[in-house]
């Protein structure tokens, strides 16, 4: 059960934002695409622990997806999501490959041409070595106001398949805030969570930095802290994405 829901919660700018797939936040998604013709390849790590006692486990999970533009507001990405636990003999386990996730974005316009942009994503997922499958959608709205930039998600997936005890309904939600203070750089701050029916609310919320030295490379950091029992006490998550 444990693994399941994991998998369901993982489906779960650079000088011309606009155009570019550059992500200020790690959880949250903008109003964005891969330019069509273009790939981006990107570098998840993710690193954290569940509690703040020292015997408490910690975790890191690593993300390596791959996206490419088929139109302006069209794209599809692939990703391989493994992932390691260490520090609780109950739950301690090796670097293992976790899921294989393919997922696709459709925007309806370019940017700030609706009140509020408007996205939507489907995404399907594979856990490796067991009869485990789920499937996720996602709204994406975002609006720009002037060098600020708000942006939130609400998302549902669905995890089922042989292996799975019960079908594992998941609900769950992003929202952020930034501010380009410098055409390499954003800072600002974001919040994300999720309910498992039946199950506790999981909420977490933290600041988020943008870096982007050249148009075609990027890096992206949040330091995430627990704000209810049901979520970890502290993850941090750094997405590196290359544009080829």
């Amino acid at each position: 059960m444990m693994r399941a829901a994991a998998v369901v919660l993982v489906l779960g700018a650079a000088s011309s934002p606009a155009h570019a797939d550059v992500r200020a936040f790690t959880h949250t998604y903008e109003y964005s695409t891969v330019p069509e013709g273009r790939t981006t390849f990107e570098i998840w790590h993710t690193q954290g622990r569940t509690t703040w006692d020292t015997a408490s486990p910690q975790f890191f999970e690593h993300i390596l997806e791959i996206e490419h533009g088929i139109t302006e507001h069209w794209d599809m990405g692939f990703q391989t999501i493994g992932s390691q636990v260490a520090g609780d003999a109950t739950t301690e386990k090796g670097f293992t490959m976790d899921a294989v996730r393919l997922e696709s974005r459709y925007r309806f316009a370019d940017r700030g041409e609706w009140p509020v942009d408007t996205q939507l994503q489907l995404a399907v997922a594979k856990q490796f070595g067991a009869s485990i499958y789920a499937i996720e959608g996602r709204v994406v709205v975002a609006r720009d106001f002037d060098k600020l930039t708000a942006a939130a998600n609400a998302s549902i997936a669905v995890a089922f398949g042989n292996d799975q005890d019960d079908t594992l309904v998941t609900t769950g939600w992003a929202g952020g805030v930034t501010y380009t203070a410098h055409p390499k750089v954003r800072i600002g701050a974001e919040t994300w969570g999720a309910r498992v029916v039946e199950g506790g609310l999981d909420v977490s919320a933290g600041p988020a930095v943008n870096l982007s030295p050249a148009s075609n490379f990027w890096l992206t950091i949040t330091g995430g802290f627990g704000i209810t029992d049901e979520a970890d006490a502290f993850a941090a998550r750094a997405i590196v994405g290359i544009e080829l």
